[in-house]
């Protein structure tokens, strides 16, 4: 009897609270949840978002909602729930005039939750590349466009890094086989990061350690078409001519 009183007591609480929410106009229930991000812990405010959503599924109201919780895990800096939630926004209303909103902030997000340390993984930048690259190149008229692009910049230039880095690290151990596809991500898909010389460089003494001549000289003419008066290319040039020489 004593569980039985406790399990009642239990679920007419539950019903209780779900009716309160349930009251009144769509509008007004999503204002109630955005009143209660004011002033209470976030987790609640998103279990409102969430009943909302369950009442209006479809709607322009459960539309409202389920981007106001990616913008509460934003706000509370949980930047993978957040990306998550904005995905799943895209998912759902690909039609939305807030869709750019969307991709927006699901690559910063997926941006914010990537360390800045290039040694780091960093396998959340190639998703917020994609978002960010469909907002600058598919919503020309966004308000959120050129912001999109800075990130953009700065995300290619981290992940550009990061290849770099990996690919030098296996370089400098004699790690050559290992060291090429990292270098080679840097100067085919990278230019604009400023590392492409040098990437190409390094693939040339690579070739040259394992004896790949041919690939070398492939590779020290790719240089020297795209960087003919870079130092990168000077330095190329005279390991390559001592090499077949």
């Amino acid at each position: 009897m004593k569980y039985f009183v406790l399990i009642m007591i239990f679920i007419f609480t539950a019903c209780a609270k779900e009716s309160a929410l349930h009251r009144g106009t769509p509008e007004a229930e999503l204002d109630r949840c955005v009143e209660l991000s004011k002033k209470t812990k976030y987790e609640e405010t998103v279990e409102c978002l969430e009943i909302v959503k369950s009442h209006y599924p479809n709607s322009s109201t459960a539309q409202q909602a389920e981007l106001r919780i990616g913008d509460i895990y934003f706000q509370e800096k949980e930047f993978l729930l957040a990306a998550e939630s904005y995905v799943s926004f895209i998912q759902l209303y690909p039609r939305s005039p807030q869709i750019d909103y969307a991709y927006y902030r699901a690559g910063v997000a997926y941006f914010r939750e990537s360390p800045k340390a290039i040694d780091r993984d960093q396998q959340h930048l190639d998703d917020a590349i994609h978002n960010l690259e469909t907002v600058v190149n598919y919503y020309p008229q966004s308000t959120y466009r050129e912001l999109a692009g800075r990130f953009l910049s700065e995300a290619r230039r981290r992940i550009a890094r990061h290849h770099y880095y990996v690919g030098r690290f296996y370089y400098r151990t004699g790690e050559y086989i290992a060291a090429l596809p990292r270098l080679r991500e840097v100067a085919v898909n990278f230019t604009d990061s400023g590392l492409a010389p040098r990437a190409l460089y390094l693939m040339t003494i690579a070739n040259i350690k394992l004896k790949q001549f041919d690939e070398a000289k492939k590779v020290f003419g790719a240089l020297s078409v795209e960087y003919p008066k870079n130092k990168w290319t000077v330095k190329a040039e005279k390991k390559l001519l001592k090499a077949v020489h």
